[in-house]
């Protein structure tokens, strides 16, 4: 076999999930930073309590959700015919339901945008991150 993915899975996470998950957090602190400048006040009130996001919250979310998303992508490049489709597909469900929750939670329109804006960067950032790379993904031969 010429992937090591199959053999070290950590190698995989490494060059595949952590980058994607950094650049989704950088994509949400660049995003996060201009709505906060154009006075967002990022006010949610979720399951009847009221709090404010954070650049360090919505950062966080962004990396640990990214991390979840590029660990789906491995098992779906490992199970499936066409991971980049599949995943696609997956993202792009995850970031419809996800766009609920702002449209729920928040009280200002700017930070209602700002939310769902964020949402999409971090969405983006690992596609780009992790579609080149997910069909170069192998475990084992499917010829033999």
């Amino acid at each position: 076999m010429t992937d090591t993915t199959s053999t070290r899975p950590t190698a995989a996470i490494a060059r595949l999930v952590i980058p994607a998950a950094l650049a989704a957090a950088v994509a949400v602190l660049v995003g996060y930073l201009i709505f906060d400048a154009a006075g967002a006040d990022f006010d949610v009130t979720m399951s009847g309590t009221e709090s404010t996001v954070t650049a360090v919250q919505a950062c966080l979310a962004a990396f640990l959700v990214s991390l979840v998303g590029g660990t789906v992508a491995l098992l779906i490049a490992r199970r499936t015919a066409q991971p980049t489709r599949t995943f696609a597909v997956i993202v792009t469900v995850a970031v419809v339901v996800l766009l609920v929750g702002p449209l729920v939670g928040a009280d200002q329109a700017l930070t209602v945008v700002a939310l769902e804006v964020l949402h999409l960067l971090a969405a983006a950032a690992v596609l780009i991150v992790v579609l080149p790379r997910i069909g170069t993904i192998t475990t084992t031969p499917t010829d033999a």
